[in-house]
């Protein structure tokens, strides 16, 4: 039977289950395929596979409930009915009941991070896979790791993340091209935290405040996000050339899964991730901006947070 691993891209909660199930699938002799996803391409993934793939095992792990998700009820249906689906995630699933009626076993818990679940599911007594799932967590929780925020920044480096995926798998924690990938990293970080002062503004939204600015691309939403929260606003808005928006928040009053969710997005109270079908320039970004916070005055998803 061959296995299928779905999981996110972007940070090491989901590199890292992706290296946890292929190393479980070295050692179950069955032939792996890793589609490596976000938000704005699960909905496609999901499709795809549901005219291509029967009788298979799949694996979906650090992807939470969106919208997205929700418009291919059927595509995942039908991906259901036809293989073996096993969802593991960590993010508040509110609203994503229907999804859970499907013929998919669910695995959840908001105290754990997803690789840490795919560890224990699939890799119980592997000391790789429990190391791996450390590094993991001390990242999604902002835990004290050097080699969890450097691992992060090989990541956001752009290093091929099959790569990357495949020496967790074989316990290489560190080598010379991550440590090459990472120097040449800092110096994209300061340049990329450069751009972010030159585009930022502060907004009062219903008596909150919100940094909002647009970023590089090769500056990572989690960078981005730590760098505008040390504003010490109530809570960040990254925005990319793409149209991709991250929500990060300093005050716990704010539920920004709710904010996410007027963008088609998603994620957890803490942090969150959307997209707009929009390309955002240095030109039409002040724009972009307050259309933005119009959209979240107009919701009245904060009146009362």
């Amino acid at each position: 039977m061959a296995l299928h691993c779905i999981a996110h891209k972007k940070d090491l909660d989901g590199l890292g289950s992706h290296a946890i199930v292929r190393r479980f699938a070295r050692e179950t002799g069955e032939h792996i395929t890793h589609y490596f996803a976000d938000y704005d391409d699960l909905a496609e993934i999901i499709v795809k596979l549901s005219k291509e793939i029967k009788g298979e095992k799949i694996i979906i792990a650090d992807l939470g409930y969106n919208s997205r998700v929700l418009s291919t009820k059927d595509a995942l249906a039908e991906l259901c009915t036809a293989n073996e689906v096993t969802w593991i995630d960590h993010h508040d699933w509110q609203g994503g009941e229907e999804i859970l009626k499907l013929k998919l076993r669910f695995i959840h818990s908001t105290e754990l991070c997803a690789a840490e679940l795919v560890q224990r599911e699939f890799m119980p007594h592997d000391e790789v896979s429990q190391e791996i799932a450390r590094l993991a967590h001390a990242h999604d929780f902002r835990e004290e790791s050097e080699l969890a925020w450097k691992l992060y920044d090989v990541i956001s480096s752009g290093y091929n993340k099959l790569s990357f995926v495949e020496a967790l798998s074989r316990g290489e924690f560190w080598n010379e091209e991550f440590e090459e990938a990472y120097s040449k990293y800092q110096r994209a970080k300061e340049k990329g935290y450069a751009y972010l002062e030159e585009h930022m503004e502060v907004f009062n939204v219903n008596g909150y405040t919100c940094a909002m600015a647009l970023s590089k691309k090769y500056l990572s939403s989690t960078l981005a996000s730590l760098y505008l929260q040390e504003k010490g606003t109530d809570f960040v808005i990254v925005v990319y050339p793409d149209g991709k928006l991250s929500f990060r928040r300093n005050n716990p009053k704010i539920n920004l899964r709710k904010i996410a969710q007027l963008f088609g997005g998603g994620g957890r109270e803490v942090a969150a991730g959307a997209k707009i079908d929009e390309a955002v320039t240095e030109e039409n970004y002040p724009q972009v901006f307050r259309s933005i916070i119009d959209r979240i005055l107009r919701s009245g998803v904060l009146n009362g947070s």
